[in-house]
């Protein structure tokens, strides 16, 4: 877990304090819990369709899978709902970018998600006419901020690790040399780019 929550705590790190996550936020959260929780049929079909309507997203998916991955889903919005929103659960959305890594999920699929969780927040609080509408999809604005930055830096470096373990093992190069190696060939592509206008 301290792994975990390590590279959460970087993601964190390098957001302004403007974009964080903060306290007033989940108080917001916890104070509109029961509707939240009335919602979660409506979210999981709805970002569940989403995700299989497109065939890249789709793709992603073993045949038969959508009840499990539904329930997943489920219990990420309970616990995300009910909290503590503390370092343990940011710790799991790192873990959740490994997973990424493993089942093939790209960042941009991730992070087009987690605004459309954002987005159907502000959307059923205003159709309600939650006297809070404005403060419950704000912190939901920030908190699917701080989850997809925590998942996307996860995937990055868990998939450099598992890049640079391999070449380790294959080549015997150090991580470090890896590390330059690739910030140098970027430099280079960057420099390409310039070139060509």
């Amino acid at each position: 877990m301290t792994k975990l929550w390590q590279i959460a705590a970087e993601a964190l790190e390098q957001m302004p304090p403007e974009t964080r996550f903060r306290p007033e936020d989940e108080e917001v959260i916890q104070r509109h819990k029961e509707n939240l929780l009335a919602w979660t049929p409506e979210l999981v079909k709805a970002f569940y369709d989403t995700l299989f309507a497109h065939a890249p997203t789709k793709a992603v998916f073993r045949e038969g899978e959508r009840p499990d991955r539904e329930k997943t889903l489920e219990e990420w919005w309970r616990r995300t709902v009910e909290g503590p929103l503390d370092e343990a659960y940011f710790a799991w959305m790192a873990k959740v970018g490994l997973v990424h890594v493993v089942r093939g999920v790209e960042n941009p699929t991730m992070l087009s998600m987690a605004a459309f969780v954002a987005e159907f927040v502000e959307r059923k609080s205003r159709a309600l006419g939650l006297e809070e509408a404005d403060r419950l999809s704000e912190a939901f604005y920030r908190l699917s901020t701080a989850v997809g930055a925590v998942i996307t830096h996860g995937y990055d470096r868990y998939r450099a690790l598992a890049l640079y373990s391999a070449l380790d093992n294959v080549a015997g190069m150090e991580p470090a040399l890896l590390k330059r190696l690739t910030v140098e060939e970027a430099l280079s592509l960057l420099e390409e780019l310039r070139r060509e206008g």
